[in-house]
C-alpha cells in the first residue's frame, strides 16, 4: 500500500502566515472601527460617518466574529481537517466583504479609507492565493486535508506566530495616524502582552524545529558508524 504524499511544507507556511495576517487585520479592523461605530459624533473627522453607524455597528460583529473564528480554522489548516480549507475561504470572503464595504463608505464620505483599506488589500490577496492553491497542480501538492507533522508543523506554526505577535507589538504604531489617542491608549497595554505572548511561542516552536535538526544532524553520523 502506498502511502500518502506529504503536503507542500512551504506552501502550507505560506497559507498559515497569509491566513494569520489576515485574521489579525480582520480583529483589529473589527476592534479598531467600535469608536466610530458607537460613537462618530464625539470626533470631528468621523462625523460625516453618524447616518451609517448601524451598518459600522454591523460591520463591527461580523468582523469581531469572523476574526475570531479564523483563530480556530488556522489550526484546522495545521491539523488537516476536512472542512479546513472550506472554512478558510468563508473567513477569507466575509473579511474581504466586511473591510470592502466599509473602505468603499469611508471613501465615499470622508475622501479616505485608511487603515481599512489596507485590511482589504491584505484579506483580498489572501482569498486570490487561497483560490491559486485550488488550481489541480497546486492544489495535489498543498493537501489541505492532511495534517503538517512534526518539524513542518513547528515551522508553520512558529512563522505565523512570529508575524502576527510583531505585527501585535507594532500595531499602536502605525494605527496611531489614524484611530484616536483615547482608543489607542486604551488598547496598547492588552496589544503589548498579547504582541509578546505570540511572538514568544513563535521563537519558542522555531527554537523546537532547530533542535531537533540538529539531533537528527548528530545522529546520522553515529547511525552510518553502527551500520559500519
Amino acid at each position: 500500500m502506498t502511502e500518502a504524499p506529504r503536503p507542500s511544507k512551504v506552501g502550507r507556511i505560506i497559507a498559515l502566515i497569509l491566513m494569520g495576517l489576515t485574521v489579525f487585520f480582520t480583529l483589529m479592523g473589527g476592534i479598531g472601527t467600535t469608536c466610530v461605530a458607537f460613537g462618530a459624533e464625539n470626533y470631528d473627522s468621523m462625523v460625516g460617518l453618524v447616518p451609517y453607524k448601524p451598518l459600522y455597528q454591523v460591520l463591527v460583529f461580523i468582523s469581531l466574529a469572523a476574526g475570531i473564528w479564523g483563530i480556530p480554522v488556522m489550526t484546522q489548516l495545521v491539523r488537516g481537517k476536512a472542512n479546513a480549507y472550506r472554512n478558510a475561504l468563508i473567513v477569507l470572503i466575509i473579511g474581504a466583504v466586511t473591510a470592502g464595504i466599509q473602505t468603499f463608505v469611508s471613501q465615499s464620505v470622508r475622501g479616505k479609507s485608511a487603515p481599512v483599506n489596507v485590511r482589504f488589500a491584505v484579506t483580498l490577496f489572501t482569498l486570490i492565493i487561497f483560490l491559486i492553491f485550488r488550481l489541480p497542480p497546486l492544489w495535489r501538492k498543498m493537501r489541505f486535508d492532511q495534517p503538517l507533522k512534526g518539524n513542518a508543523a513547528k515551522t508553520a506554526g512558529g512563522a505565523a506566530f512570529a508575524v502576527v505577535g510583531l505585527l501585535t507589538l507594532s500595531a499602536p504604531l502605525w494605527v496611531a495616524q489614524t484611530h484616536m489617542e483615547p482608543w489607542i491608549s486604551g488598547v496598547r497595554m492588552p496589544l503589548i502582552i498579547v504582541g509578546v505572548a505570540l511572538t514568544l511561542c513563535g521563537v519558542a516552536l522555531s527554537a523546537l524545529e532547530t533542535r531537533s535538526l540538529r539531533s537528527k544532524h548528530l545522529a546520522l553520523p553515529e547511525q552510518s558508524a553502527a551500520i559500519q
